[in-house]
């Protein structure tokens, strides 16, 4: 019985979506790739994940910041708006302009702070929080970094006490209106 012959294009419509070809194909501004991809295959493009993948490589600490930037300033910012979710394409499309073109990368995986210091329902580490910086900042020293994240979780973290209906990004704003000055006046003004 002789075998038939699977022609290259049916080959890649029968596999599923390889994370580091659609990496490479990224680096490379490869803006055709998307409709290469079979239904099955853009159904498993996951817009949220390959921001998170993209931004993040293993290079020099100016071509890191760059690919940083780059992906929050075409994509990372439009990525949540709901016109632009119904479209996985125009997401391909942003994620390949903000690639510099340079060829293929070493992306890697960079998980986030646990989601109850995020919430500000556990404090920050500086620890935690300088092991996460590394991995993002290899390059760099983040140990102030670290410091401040921790000094500015610990103050939205009391704001939201004082304050338990504000929605999160009130607290943000409000942790950046109020001085240090301005809590230890609420303190004794309270009697604490």
């Amino acid at each position: 019985m002789a075998k038939e012959k699977v022609s290259i294009d049916e080959k890649f419509e029968n596999q599923d979506l390889d994370l580091f070809q659609v990496l490479a194909a990224l680096d490379k501004k490869d803006y055709g790739y998307f409709d290469k991809l079979s239904e099955a295959q853009q159904k498993k493009f996951v817009p949220y994940m390959m921001l998170h993948w993209m931004s993040a490589i293993k290079a020099s600490s100016d071509l890191q910041t760059y690919y940083l930037r780059s992906v929050d300033y075409y994509a990372n910012k439009f990525i949540f708006n709901e016109n632009v979710q119904q479209h996985p394409k125009l997401v391909w499309l942003m994620l390949c302009a903000s690639s510099p073109g340079l060829g293929k990368q070493f992306h890697q995986w960079i998980p986030h702070l646990k989601d109850k210091v995020i919430k500000l329902k556990e404090p920050a580490k500086l620890k935690d929080v300088k092991e996460y910086f590394n991995k993002i900042y290899a390059k760099q020293g983040v140990d102030d970094m670290a410091e401040k994240f921790v000094y500015n979780h610990k103050r939205k973290a009391y704001l939201a006490g004082v304050f338990p209906n504000l929605k999160y990004e009130d607290i943000e704003t409000l942790n950046q209106i109020v001085t240090d000055e301005d809590i230890k006046q609420y303190e004794r003004d309270c009697g604490n």
